[in-house]
């Protein structure tokens, strides 16, 4: 393992991200549709979601990704944003690293290896992300502070959290605990 500084060690405690964590996908209905609620220490975090497409892709378990780049990657702006960890204390690294447009990457980012993953039946069988895709996203983040991470460091963070994305939905649910100090995550059965 790897140890390097993280973005966020020069901050308080309040605007790290948490080091090691657990997060709980609950299924839940909510008229006809099923839904997830995404809870860290018996809160909520962020909105309950459903899949936001006409096919039923399980997009609803996407935040998997948001938690899995922020232990691997020590970067996500979405993660921030959730646990209300934003780097509020430095205007400029609230404004840029952790503001609307490093979300929005980030999103963009998510769902285009969704997509991509999707006709790769959620990289079940593959141990390797395409060069293209990894391209692709380093020059998305070029600008941010992630841009320090390397494509094998991506493609590591993919490949897990599809692992995780794929016992979710196998399981309609699950408990994740994230180790951003060992880089690691485990599903657990709920």
């Amino acid at each position: 393992m790897r140890k390097e500084k993280f973005f966020d060690t020069n901050f308080g405690e309040m605007e790290q991200l948490p080091r090691k964590f657990t997060v709980n996908f609950d299924t839940v209905n909510v008229g006809s549709k099923v839904k997830t609620r995404v809870s860290m220490n018996g809160m909520q975090v962020g909105d309950v979601i459903d899949n936001n497409s006409k096919e039923n892709d399980e997009y609803r378990f996407h935040d998997i990704f948001h938690y899995t780049f922020a232990t691997f990657l020590g970067w996500s702006p979405c993660t921030r944003a959730m646990l209300k960890r934003k780097r509020k204390s430095d205007p400029v690294t609230d404004e840029i690293e952790d503001g609307a447009r490093a979300t929005i990457t980030e999103e963009a980012i998510s769902l285009m290896i969704f997509n991509k993953a999707k006709k790769k039946n959620y990289f079940e069988k593959d141990t390797r992300i395409s060069a293209a895709l990894l391209n692709q996203i380093k020059e998305m983040t070029s600008q941010f502070e992630v841009n320090q991470r390397t494509k094998k460091d991506w493609e590591n963070a993919i490949l897990t959290g599809y692992g995780l994305f794929r016992e979710l939905t196998r399981n309609n649910g699950g408990r994740v605990h994230f180790d951003m100090l060992d880089r690691k995550a485990e599903f657990e059965k709920v």
